[in-house]
């Protein structure tokens, strides 16, 4: 059949002078014949230690165990061919990656005369396939594991092939829900109607990349504002193969800067508006008579207290919003920052109409911060209750890990419409478009509250009132009042002053 490599003077000799494949001559048992130069490169044998020898020599001690090598030449009897990669073993013990093909030979009769068995080695590809697997498989459990992005695999027509965690959290939708369907599910029908995903995939098929931000519709129905980055996919020869699409939720920064827009338009009125009548009021004295400077110097007052309120929200809630000052939480009484926080009211203000209860409530916060909000809290409930409502104060234990802090007015309520964004940057409700404020009030006293471990909810009524919940993490039960002195400065304001407490605006607890 064959020789053993030596000169190329046949076309035997020409096979065993290949040396990137291992070419050998087997019997119908499977007894190496012949022997090429590739075999003794790949095996690290010699044609003589070789031949006469059981080609199973070279499978894996549990291979030989499970009768493989003879299952392997009964397949390639029966089929004619067998391919097989696998393990294989060299002279000195060590593995190969192996790409096996045994090939049956029959006389002109068709018996069966051996087998001719041809092995490349193909370890260092086995090695990069394994690597690019595992590199795959990475990818994939990192991709599907990043929360903060939708990132998603299409089709040529914009089909749904893949989806991660951060898909089902901004869309709503499961990965079983979603893969097989089309993306311009996630348009408006506004959007579909114009044909706008169409023309998305388009232009990244042409451009190589396509990026947009617009409203896209989640699961329950409702939309939110999405940036959305579509890429195209091409394979080694350069044809498409589908698309990568990548979307954020950035609803809020499109809340913000809807918010920021309308803030600005009503800060350059409402700043307009009081400085105007300034220079009015200023002219005006100028001209007039003894008797109506005093009430022209009053509104002029009334007018610059109005700009200088609006000035002082605004610096407030942009340096609780950049967090340059810390807040320092100990346990406090929060009842005596209350009654701190009535006392340093405005004159104009009647804070005899705040009822304090006398008790003391300990939380875990920061004195100067609910100082902050509890005045936040007063100043709107005076301002939208008729001057003779009373604001209520009051206390309670809603959790054992919790106190509570409640301002009501019996004022005039906010807009059902609005009490879901009251909170939000730069949102004055529609009651409140007219009365000069910045709508950073609450906005402020919220995120100085969360900043403190704690929550603010309202609840409103229109023509009833509004009342307003703080709670904050407390590990100390509700006290009984301790002796009272009123205050001489506010003596319709009941101020306890306590030798276990400081009557700073703190409310720091002594020792």
């Amino acid at each position: 059949m064959w020789g053993s490599a030596r000169g190329p003077e046949t076309s035997d000799d020409l096979v065993g002078q290949v040396a990137d494949y291992a070419i050998v001559g087997l019997d119908p048992q499977g007894i190496i014949l012949t022997w090429n130069l590739g075999a003794e490169r790949v095996k690290g044998y010699t044609a003589e230690e070789a031949i006469g020898r059981s080609f199973s020599m070279f499978y894996r001690q549990e291979d030989r165990d499970s009768g493989l090598p003879q299952k392997i030449l009964e397949s390639a009897r029966r089929d004619g061919r067998v391919e097989r990669t696998g393990w294989r073993v060299r002279k000195d013990g060590t593995e190969f990656w192996a790409d096996v093909v045994i090939t049956a030979l029959h006389d002109k009769e068709g018996q069966l005369t051996g087998y001719v068995k041809v092995t490349r080695d193909l370890t260092e590809q086995h090695k990069l396939e394994v690597a690019l697997r595992s590199s795959e498989e990475r990818l994939r459990l990192l991709v599907g594991q990043v929360s903060d992005y939708a990132i998603i695999a299409l089709d040529t027509e914009g089909v749904i092939e893949t989806w991660n965690l951060g898909a089902e959290r901004v869309k709503g939708y499961t990965a079983e829900e979603a893969i097989g369907r089309n993306f311009s599910m996630f348009y408006p029908e506004e959007d579909r109607r114009r044909g706008i995903p169409g023309r998305m995939l388009a232009t990244a098929a042409e451009l190589g990349r396509v990026e947009q931000t617009g409203w896209r519709v989640r699961k329950d129905g409702t939309r939110f504002w999405g940036d959305v980055v579509i890429t195209a996919l091409h394979d080694e020869d350069g044809n498409l193969t589908g698309y990568a699409k990548v979307t954020r939720d950035r609803t809020h920064l499109k809340t913000l800067e809807d918010a920021q827009d309308a803030f600005y338009a009503a800060f350059n009125h409402d700043f307009r508006t009081p400085l105007t009548a300034l220079k009015g009021f200023v002219d005006a004295l100028r001209h007039a008579r003894e008797d109506e400077r005093e009430h022209l110097l009053d509104r002029v007052e009334a007018s610059a207290d109005r700009c200088l309120t609006m000035i002082e929200g605004l610096v407030e809630f942009a340096t609780s919003r950049s967090g340059l000052t810390p807040l320092m939480l100990a346990d406090i009484d929060v009842a005596q920052v209350v009654r701190s926080a009535v006392q340093d009211l405005p004159p104009d203000l009647d804070a005899s109409r705040v009822k304090v209860p006398d008790e003391v409530v300990v939380a875990r916060a920061d004195g100067i911060a609910m100082h902050r909000v509890v005045t936040n809290l007063l100043l709107n409930a005076l301002k939208y209750s008729p001057p003779d409502a009373p604001v209520e104060v009051t206390f309670s234990r809603p959790s054992a890990e919790h106190v509570g802090l409640t301002v009501t007015d019996h004022g005039r309520g906010i807009d059902p419409d609005d009490v879901g964004t009251i909170f939000d940057e730069f949102v004055r409700g529609r009651l409140a478009q007219d009365d000069g404020g910045t709508g950073m009030g609450l906005a402020s006293a919220r995120d100085l509250v969360e900043q403190q471990n704690g929550s603010i909810t309202l609840d409103s009524e229109l023509g009833v009132g509004t009342t307003v919940n703080v709670e904050l993490p407390s590990s100390r039960t509700l006290k009984a009042p301790a002796p009272l002195q009123r205050a001489g400065s506010s003596p319709d304001v009941s101020v306890p002053v306590r030798p276990s407490a400081s009557p700073s605006p703190t409310g720091q607890a002594s020792p």
